[in-house]
């Protein structure tokens, strides 16, 4: 008969097909805990499999192709006309890199195959630390900590960094050397810039405890140790130290920032935001009633904070509120003292939990199945017909300055390469300030407009015609070359 394995040892927190029936002490209410746990990470796998439309996504993949061919991590802008040959530090080269040679070897589908992977490893994490010792508590863990998970989460980068987090949240929980930490940060700190938040976690998490337990944090300040030699580390890398510093871009540049969708506040008046805010609302109760020690009231407050002055923040704070909802829905074992969690996930060998295993194993082929059945892009948000149309007209080359909205200017990139010259895209850490600030003066429709697309030279405008800038430059004289459901090309008279 398997027996629990020791907490706290490397590897012991797994579902083990070979598990005979129960023991006697174990506990009942947890035999369906590995299923319902499967469950939810085969819907961050649907999730994750959707059809590929973010716009920086686009840009990404389309960095990550170039690199694949050989061209190496880029060290200056090659996409625009505004910024050609501008200094660009490719924050992200480690995921592109892995986009890259996934089209590669693979093309599309197996990009796609990548992001669900990635959406169901950060899943399956989250909802390992949600574990509450019974099925039903686990499953409400686990379901609310992905359901504040989904409004932040997107097909890029952040996927790693997420990634990352849930590993060295998982790394100090669970007791594993906090050397394990080290090539986590090296993973995190060159696939994306959001590894400050490591170090938030830990000094929040080693400040609870010090406050509960009343003495010096000394796992958690091993583990903060190991997480700054990994920074360290980080820094041998193709493009050096720099990429420690880039998190300095987003400061330097916050006003700019401010302005992007995904750097807002959530918009909780929006049916997904609204689904978002039920579940934060679930969370925060669950919390507040389970009235949790300071180790994790930190950094549950801190990253649920961050989360509503920015959306981006949404999904780390899901990871971090997984184990805390975890503890907080754990129920005790009759005699005052919590249920214990660290024992091994185990499917017995009924019958009917055979057949639950394999149904679910089909229902996971199924859902890898289905996405490689359907194109693996989905552009109907983007002008692509105009965009072609632009293209064999020569527009996108000189002498001709073609602009277009930010998210437009991801997909010309992203199909054309170095040959597209774009106006702006979402590379606002990139671009300097001036670039930034003129685009956001014609996507406002400010009096200045006209002047800003003579200072660039610019010819020809790619726009949403909802927008104020078709009307001022309709008024101005340009003229309409061609129009598709809402998205218009304007010239400038006389060109």
């Amino acid at each position: 008969m398997t027996t629990t394995a020791a907490a706290g040892a490397p590897g012991t927190e797994c579902i083990d097909p070979d598990a005979r029936d129960p023991s006697p002490g174990y506990d009942r209410s947890s035999a369906l805990e590995p299923f319902f746990i499967v469950v939810v990470v085969l819907v961050g796998l649907a999730y994750g499999l959707r059809r590929i439309g973010d716009n920086s996504a686009l840009l990404h993949i389309r960095t990550g192709i170039d690199m694949a061919r050989g061209s190496g991590i880029p060290r200056a802008d090659t996409y625009s006309f505004t910024a050609h040959g501008h200094a660009w530090v490719v924050q992200s080269w480690l995921a592109e890199m892995a986009y890259g040679w996934a089209v590669r070897l693979g093309g599309a589908h197996l990009l796609m195959l990548l992001q669900g992977a990635l959406v169901a490893a950060v899943t399956l994490l989250m909802s390992l630390r949600a574990r509450a010792g019974s099925s039903l508590r686990t499953l409400a863990a686990a379901t609310i900590a992905f359901g504040v998970l989904v409004e932040g989460i997107s097909p890029r980068p952040l996927l790693v960094g997420l990634l990352c987090l849930a590993l060295m949240v998982t790394v100090l929980e669970r007791g594993w050397s906090p050397w394990l930490q080290v090539p986590v940060v090296w993973v995190w700190v060159n696939s994306h810039g959001s590894f400050p938040l490591g170090v938030a976690w830990l000094c929040l998490v080693g400040a609870g405890a010090a406050i509960d337990r009343r003495e010096a944090p000394r796992r958690e300040l091993r583990h903060l140790g190991a997480f700054m030699v990994g920074l360290v580390v980080a820094a041998v890398n193709p493009l050096g130290p720099r990429l420690l510093a880039f998190p300095l871009a987003v400061r330097d540049k916050q006003v700019i920032f401010k302005t992007i969708v995904e750097w807002k506040s959530p918009n909780f008046q929006s049916a997904s935001g609204i689904v978002t805010l039920a579940f934060l609302t679930l969370a925060v109760v669950v919390l507040i009633r389970a009235r949790l020690g300071w180790a994790d009231a930190l950094p549950v407050a801190f990253f649920l904070t961050i989360g509503l002055f920015a959306v981006r923040n949404l999904a780390p704070a899901a990871v971090v509120l997984a184990p805390a909802l975890g503890r907080a829905l754990r129920p005790d074992r009759g005699d005052g003292t919590p249920a214990d969690t660290t024992g091994r996930l185990r499917i017995g060998r009924r019958p009917v939990d055979r057949a639950f295993a394999v149904v679910l194993a089909v229902v996971g082929l199924g859902l890898v199945a289905y996405s490689f059945s359907a194109p693996a892009y989905d552009l109907h948000n983007y002008p692509v017909r105009l965009v072609t149309r632009a293209q064999a007209a020569g527009w996108f080359a000189a002498p001709h300055r073609v602009a277009e909205q930010d998210w437009v200017g991801d997909y010309v990139a992203a199909r054309f390469g170095s040959h597209a010259r774009v106006f702006i895209d979402d590379r606002y850490d990139m671009y300097p300030v001036d670039v930034s600030q003129a685009y956001e003066a014609l996507l406002h429709g400010s009096p200045g407009s006209a002047a800003v697309l003579g200072r660039f030279d610019i010819d020809v405008v790619l726009w949403d015609d909802h927008q104020p800038l078709v009307q001022i430059l309709q008024v101005a004289g340009w003229h309409q070359i061609d129009q598709d459901g809402h998205w218009v090309l304007l010239q400038r008279p006389g060109t």
